[in-house]
């Protein structure tokens, strides 16, 4: 059986391998307990990212403390946290606006949303255009087009913007890095 670091260590190479190419899909292998709310996949995300270091905000109280305990991160309410942990039904236009951006010398300083989304593979579907991508990946999700013009109009000016991390409940996993142009199909 693996450790909990090999097994971290192992979802971050995997994480760091879709953020180089955009909507492409995974299935999480990450085996730990779970007492949050959020699938496998988003909990393994969490455990990997997030540390003694981290700021982020969710909505139920029980998930803060669950990935608290975990990790050490600090949960906060203000939106432009290090990371925003979401489920697609709670997507607001406020998470929206309120994550940060970065700025010119520090585009890091961005947030991350990890969104749950009900499924990776069917629902609406987008074109992804830009660095990773060949000439376009195309990606089906249960996630509003709305939701996506937001994250759009987030990451005009790069090399400011937000990522979108996406989990679903079968533990797939994609990723929308800020540099990807995504266009409703």
């Amino acid at each position: 059986m693996q450790t909990m670091v090999h097994m971290t260590q192992q979802h971050y190479r995997e994480l760091v391998d879709l953020y180089s190419r955009p909507g492409e899909i995974r299935i999480s292998g990450f085996d730990t307990s779970n007492y949050s709310t959020f699938s496998d996949s988003t909990l393994a995300t969490v455990l990997t990212l997030f540390d003694n270091e981290v700021s982020f905000s969710t909505s139920l109280k029980q998930d803060a403390e669950e990935f608290s305990t975990l990790t050490g991160a600090h949960c906060t309410e203000n939106l432009d946290a290090e990371f925003v942990v979401v489920k697609a039904g709670e997507l607001t236009e406020k998470i929206f606006h309120e994550a940060a951006v970065g700025t010119l010398g520090s585009p890091e300083q961005s947030t991350t949303l990890i969104i749950e989304v009900p499924s990776i593979g069917e629902g609406q579907k987008y074109a992804l255009r830009g660095p990773g991508i060949k000439d376009i990946n195309t990606l089906e999700m249960t996630i509003d087009a709305g939701w996506m013009a937001l994250r759009s109009e987030k990451c005009l000016e790069f090399p400011l913007g937000i990522d979108l991390i996406i989990a679903d409940q079968d533990n797939q996993l994609c990723v929308i890095p800020r540099t990807t142009k995504v266009e409703v199909k």
